[in-house]
C-alpha cells in the first residue's frame, strides 16, 4: 500500500537523518587532546563541552501529541511527497496518508460512489488539463559551429504558442511594440519577419537602473506584459518567437524563465530564453554587438538606426512539443457521526493539503525548487489529523445519550490555485450547506511566534463573540481576533463556506514570515509545541460547538449581510494568472451559462461587466451582486486577439 510505504520510508529516512547528525555531534563535543610544547608548562584540560540536546531524547520527553505532529509534518514534508501538487505521484502519497490517518482515528468514508461499490474518503473532482512538454530543443548554428542550448537552463518552451519545429534566421525586434501615444515602434519599416526565429526583448524600455520609462512610478506599464509583444510579433508571421529576459531589469523575473500559464497567444512556437544565453547567441552570430548594445537600441530610437534586424550569419533550430492531460483532484473526507437531536447538524473542520510542487505557480522565488510547504500547509493538515483523534476519543466517552453534531474532517486539495477543492464541496456537499453550523480552517499553524494565533471569525452573527472568546480567554494561546466581512473571506478555504453563509473561524499564524511560497518552507522551522496549543484550542472550541443547543444566525441588521450566498452561476472554473493580467479559465460547464456564450476553456478573461479583471476575488465579488437574467459583457483573450462575448447570467441551483 502506497501509504505504508511512504510512511515507513519516511521514517527510515528521518531516523538515518537523525543518526548521521547525533554521531556528528558526539564527535564534535568530544574535546579533542590538548597539543603540549614541552618548553612551556602544560595548559590546563579544558572544561568538558556541556551536553548537547539529543533528538530522540528530546521526542520522548514530549507528550504524544507533539509526536503525533511532528511524525505527520515530517512525512508531509518530506520531499517524496514531491510538494504535494495535485495531480503528482506526491500528492497521492499524501492523500493516501491522511485516508490513512483518518481510518486509524475511526472515522466513517464520507462519500457513495455512483457505481454503488463501497463507500470512500476521496471526492474527486476535476481541474481541467495540465501541460507536458515532451519535446524542447533549441541549436544555434553561427560562424560555422553549432551549439545545442540546455532546456530548463538556457530555455524553456512555453504555453504561449503553439508546438512546432522549425529552422529560420535570427531577427532581433526589439521589446516588440507598437505605441502611437509615445511615438514608438519596435519595428522596421520593411524589414520583413515571416519564416525567422523572432528575438523579443522581455518588460518595455528602461532607464539606466532597468526601470521602466513608461510606468510613470514603480513597476511597469500595461505593455510590458505577453499578450501585446506576442500580438504585434505573431502578425508579422514570424516562424517561432523567443522572449529574452532582458539584461539588467529591475524585476526578480528577468532570472526566472517561468512564462506563466495560460491559452497559446499565437499559433507558432514560443520560447523563453536567459538573458546568458541569449547574451551568448548575439555574441556568436553578430559579432560586433552584445545583447545590452541591442538593449540600448531598443531603449532609446535613434534616428537612421534600425529598430528591427535580421542577425546576419545566423540560424537556430527550434522545437517545442506539448500536450494536454487531464488533471483530476480529490478532497479527503472523514466524518465522525453524531447523536441524537444534533446528529443532522454539521461541523467542517479543514484545512488545505495541497501546495505548490516545483513552484511553476505561485511561488515568491520562482520555478525549479522543491517546495516543501512544512508550514503551508502540512502544518495544518496535521492539526486536521490530531483533531480527528481527539474528538472521536471524546465521542466514545461522551455519556450515553448526550446530543453531539457529526463533523467533518476535511483535506481540500487545490487551494494553491484558487480553493478549487473547498468551492468544489460547497458545491456538491455531503450534508445540506443549510445543515452546515461552523467551518472551522487551518492554514499555517506551525511557526507561531510568542503563542500569537491569527484567528478570522464572521462579522454579524449573533452571540459568536460571546460564544468563542471565553474559549479563547483558557486556551494559553494569545489570540489575534480578526473579523470578516462581506464575501471575500481571504485566500483561504473558509471563503468558500462564507460565500454560501456559513459562519467560519479561520487560524493562521499571527506573525508571517518570509519563507511563504517558497522552497525555505521547511520542517526545521517548525514549532510543533506552539502549534499543539492551536489544535488544542480548536479542539476545546469544536467540542463546544457539538454541544451547543442553538445554533448562530447572522445578524442582518449589523451591517453588511454576512456571506450571502450567490443567486446566479456562470458555469466556470477559473484561476488567477501569474501577472494579475485576468483571470483563467480551466473548466467550462456545458449548457451553463459561460458555455451558451460561447466562452471556453483556456480562454483569460480580462474585462467583466465593463471593468479590468485582475484576479479572481473581483470577479466573485460582482458575481455577488447580480440577479439571474443579468446580462454581463465579458472581454476575453482567445488566441491573442480580444474577443467579446455577452453572459446571460442563470439562477443557482439551490444549495440542498
Amino acid at each position: 500500500m502506497q501509504t505504508t510505504a511512504a510512511s515507513m520510508s519516511s521514517r527510515t529516512l528521518l531516523s538515518a537523518l537523525v543518526a548521521g547528525s547525533l554521531a556528528w555531534t558526539a564527535i564534535l563535543a568530544t574535546p579533542g587532546a590538548l597539543a603540549q610544547d614541552t618548553a612551556k608548562p602544560a595548559t590546563p584540560p579544558a572544561a568538558p563541552a556541556a551536553a548537547k540536546p539529543r533528538i530522540h531524547e528530546i521526542l520522548a520527553q514530549s507528550d504524544a501529541d507533539v509526536q503525533a505532529f511532528n511524525d505527520h509534518v515530517t512525512i508531509l514534508s518530506n520531499p517524496w511527497m514531491e510538494g504535494r501538487l495535485p495531480g503528482t505521484r506526491g500528492m497521492e502519497y499524501a492523500m493516501n496518508y491522511m485516508e490513512d490517518q483518518f481510518k486509524k482515528a475511526g472515522l466513517e468514508p464520507a462519500f457513495q460512489p455512483s457505481d454503488g461499490s463501497a463507500k470512500t474518503y476521496r471526492q474527486p473532482f476535476s481541474l481541467g488539463g495540465q501541460r507536458q512538454v515532451t519535446q524542447e530543443t533549441i541549436v544555434v548554428k553561427c560562424g560555422g559551429t553549432e551549439k545545442a542550448l540546455v532546456a530548463g537552463k538556457d530555455f524553456k518552451f512555453t504555453s504561449l504558442g503553439k508546438n512546432g519545429t522549425v529552422e529560420g534566421p535570427v531577427a532581433f525586434v526589439g521589446y516588440g511594440l507598437e505605441n502611437a501615444e509615445k511615438k514608438y515602434t519596435s519595428f522596421a519599416e520593411g524589414h520583413s519577419l515571416e519564416g525567422k526565429i523572432a528575438l523579443v526583448l522581455r518588460f518595455e524600455p528602461m532607464d539606466a537602473n532597468g526601470k521602466s520609462l513608461w510606468s510613470g512610478g514603480d513597476g511597469w506599464s500595461g505593455q510590458a506584459g505577453f499578450q501585446g509583444k506576442i500580438a504585434a510579433v505573431a502578425k508579422r508571421k514570424p516562424a517561432a518567437i523567443i522572449v529574452v529576459n532582458t539584461p539588467g531589469a529591475n524585476d526578480p523575473r528577468v532570472s526566472s524563465l517561468n512564462a506563466g500559464g495560460g491559452r497559446a497567444m499565437c499559433d507558432v512556437p514560443v520560447f523563453m530564453m536567459s538573458a546568458e544565453a541569449a547574451g551568448d547567441l548575439v555574441s556568436r552570430c553578430d559579432g560586433k554587438r552584445s545583447l545590452m548594445d541591442l538593449r540600448k537600441i531598443a531603449d532609446a530610437p535613434t534616428a537612421g538606426v534600425a529598430q528591427s534586424f535580421d542577425l546576419d550569419g545566423s540560424t537556430l533550430a527550434v522545437a517545442g512539443v506539448s500536450e494536454e492531460k487531464p488533471v483530476r483532484a480529490e478532497n479527503v473526507v472523514g466524518v465522525l457521526p453524531g447523536q441524537g437531536a444534533l446528529a443532522k447538524e454539521v461541523i467542517v473542520i479543514g484545512g488545505h493539503l495541497d501546495h505548490l510542487g516545483m513552484g511553476d505557480f505561485g511561488s515568491r522565488e520562482g520555478p525549479g525548487k522543491l517546495h516543501p510547504g512544512a508550514d503551508d500547509n502540512a502544518s495544518g493538515a496535521a492539526g486536521i489529523m490530531l483533531l480527528a483523534n481527539s474528538l472521536t476519543k471524546a465521542y466514545k466517552d461522551a455519556p450515553l445519550g448526550t446530543p453531539l453534531r457529526s463533523i467533518l474532517f476535511v483535506g481540500f486539495s487545490a487551494e494553491e490555485s484558487g480553493l478549487n477543492g473547498s468551492r468544489h464541496y460547497v458545491d456538491n456537499p455531503i450534508y445540506p450547506i443549510k445543515d452546515t453550523v461552523l467551518m472551522m480552517n487551518f492554514d499555517m499553524i506551525g511557526r507561531i511566534k510568542n503563542s500569537r494565533l491569527s484567528v478570522t471569525a464572521s462579522d454579524g452573527v449573533k452571540g459568536f463573540k460571546e460564544w468563542y472568546q471565553p474559549i479563547y480567554a483558557q486556551s494559553g494561546v494569545k489570540v489575534v481576533e480578526a473579523v470578516s466581512r462581506g464575501g471575500g473571506g481571504g485566500g483561504s478555504d473558509h471563503a468558500s463556506f462564507q460565500s454560501v453563509g456559513v459562519p467560519i473561524l479561520f487560524a493562521i499564524i499571527a506573525d508571517f514570515h518570509d519563507d511563504y511560497h517558497t522552497s525555505r518552507d521547511t520542517l526545521d522551522k517548525i514549532d510543533r509545541e506552539e502549534a499543539v496549543k492551536a489544535v488544542r484550542l480548536w479542539h476545546e472550541l469544536a467540542w463546544s460547538m457539538t454541544q451547543r443547543a442553538d445554533r448562530f444566525e447572522i445578524d442582518s441588521t449589523s451591517g453588511p449581510m454576512r456571506a450571502q450566498p450567490m443567486k446566479v452561476r456562470v458555469g466556470l472554473r477559473t484561476r488567477d494568472t501569474d501577472d494579475a493580467s485576468g483571470i483563467e479559465i480551466v473548466d467550462v460547464t456545458k449548457d451553463g451559462s459561460a458555455d451558451k456564450a460561447g466562452l471556453k476553456k483556456g480562454d483569460k478573461i480580462v474585462k467583466w461587466n465593463k471593468h479590468e479583471l485582475k484576479d479572481r476575488q473581483g470577479f466573485v465579488d460582482d458575481l455577488r451582486a447580480q440577479e439571474p437574467g443579468a446580462k454581463i459583457q465579458a472581454v476575453v483573450l482567445r488566441d491573442g486577439k480580444e474577443v467579446t462575448v455577452y453572459i446571460t447570467l442563470e439562477a443557482a441551483k439551490e444549495t440542498p
